[in-house]
């Protein structure tokens, strides 16, 4: 597993982003705050038109999580070498069939030069983003969200140290960040990784509808 960070500038990538949290958003969260409230709240803060804004108004930045899992360093070196995955590097015997096979291993050592670097090439596995408070000399993390099949891999670890980095760089104090108060796994996952509980707020949202919060903190200095 290599998890990497790829910050999303395109209009394309925009609209790729909208499109993945539109699906994480619908899987995720109607069992914890119900349907008509996360319908409500992607089209909120999770719609195309609410990323274009907060990039170009806002000052956030985001980022595709990406991921390149799916081969070690030897199995794509046997991939890309050829012979070895198919006779783990003995001599092809002389004889009249030499050119043929050759041929062949040549067309199967191709094929799997193809596998392997479509393989090795990182996949998005989620997103996340946010932006420098300068009151405060903090980083707001507002976004971290997971495809389903990629949660409970340890993948925050990457996403805090990524963020750490960040931070770091640019001279802040922390960063913090919202969790929903019945999300018990991110909590626990922000907890194990240095973030404190340092408030909890309710948010008036509009139609009705509060976000109701704990707001955590990882102090960096």
């Amino acid at each position: 597993m290599s998890v990497s960070f790829r910050q999303i500038e395109r209009d394309e990538e925009v609209e790729a982003l909208a499109h993945m949290a539109h699906h994480i958003w619908n899987e995720y969260w109607p069992a914890l705050i119900g349907q008509e409230q996360t319908d409500y709240m992607v089209e909120k803060f999770q719609s195309l038109n609410a990323f274009r804004a907060d990039i170009a108004d806002n000052g956030y930045e985001y980022f595709f999580i990406m991921d390149r899992e799916n081969a070690t360093p030897r199995e794509l070196d046997q991939a890309v070498h050829g012979a070895d995955i198919h006779d783990e590097g003995r001599p092809a015997p002389a004889g009249a069939d030499d050119a043929v096979e050759s041929d062949r291993d040549g067309e199967l050592a191709h094929d799997a030069e193809d596998f392997a670097h479509e393989a090795a090439k990182p996949r998005i596995i989620g997103y996340t983003g946010g932006h420098v408070e300068a009151g405060t000399n903090r980083f707001f993390i507002s976004k971290v969200y997971l495809l389903k099949e990629h949660r409970g891999r340890g993948l925050i670890a990457s996403v805090v140290r990524f963020y750490e980095r960040l931070c770091r760089e640019r001279g802040l104090d922390a960063m913090y960040l919202t969790v929903n108060k019945k999300n018990e796994m991110a909590i626990r996952a922000y907890k194990k990784h240095g973030f404190e509980i340092i408030d909890a707020v309710e948010t008036d949202i509009g139609e009705g509808f509060i976000m109701d919060d704990y707001i955590m903190e990882k102090r960096l200095k």
